[in-house]
């Protein structure tokens, strides 16, 4: 991991920060005032940030409406929502289906997996209760996701059933395009957005470290804080190299 003066001198011409939401900028499940004043000091010095989250649509077009952000990519990367618009990126039409059919197969080998309360408001994935996923059932839950041809991720809340070409980077890339792009994340599903070869700037805040080995792309840079306290904590880094009082 590169040391945090060599972030400094990368921060200057950054103009997204493109950051995850749970556990990355809330803090024990919040958004605390602390962290909005950060995403309104982003703005303050003329960069944009762009949330990229596995949560559902209809709870990110909440976000999108009270936090003071450029646009915010949800159910990772399967929806877009801008401008008090929301759209999905192209599926088949018997995707939704083979994603009931997916998790039925799924709860006959483990009963005691829950869907995720926020299903009812997905458009494009479904999504699971880490809480009643057993991490030995990880690699089941994949091959039977993968006989559908889905595939599966694992957030720091919910493990998620969704197409095999849907992935945060691969969204975030599509709408923004030729800036310089900062993204922050603590968590597998974030993996794509670590990728150095499509995002040569990427931080984890410190919570990552419990993933760490399970990642084939790691973040260049780790907070010494957790969740939102990290994302404070880069914002800090970001004051340092600006002469905006706050």
């Amino acid at each position: 991991m590169d040391n945090l003066d060599a972030l400094k001198r990368h921060l200057k011409d950054v103009e997204v920060i493109a950051t995850d939401v749970d556990d990355t900028i809330t803090i024990k499940g919040l958004l605390t005032s602390g962290v909005i004043r950060s995403i309104e000091y982003i703005n303050s010095i003329g960069k944009k940030v762009v949330l990229v989250t596995g949560r559902s649509g209809g709870a990110c077009t909440t976000l999108s409406q009270y936090l003071p952000v450029e646009m915010v990519i949800a159910e990772n990367g399967g929806v877009i929502i801008k401008d008090h618009d929301i759209k999905t990126i192209d599926l088949p039409r018997d995707h939704k289906t083979k994603l009931h059919k997916c998790f039925k197969d799924i709860k006959r080998l483990f009963p005691g997996i829950r869907e995720a309360q926020d299903n009812p408001f997905r458009l494009t994935d479904l999504s699971m209760d880490n809480l009643s996923v057993p991490t030995e059932a990880l690699h089941d839950i994949r091959s039977v996701a993968e006989s559908y041809g889905l595939t599966i991720t694992v957030s720091s809340v919910q493990t998620h059933i969704l197409s095999q070409g849907c992935n945060k980077a691969f969204t975030l890339k599509s709408f923004i395009k030729d800036k310089k792009i900062v993204t922050i994340g603590d968590s597998i599903n974030d993996e794509s957005m670590f990728n150095p070869e499509l995002f040569p700037l990427s931080i984890g805040v410190a919570n990552i470290r419990h993933y760490i080995d399970r990642l084939k792309y790691k973040p260049r840079w780790i907070m010494s804080k957790e969740q939102g306290e990290g994302f404070i904590e880069f914002v800090d880094v970001l004051k340092s190299i600006t002469h905006i009082k706050t």
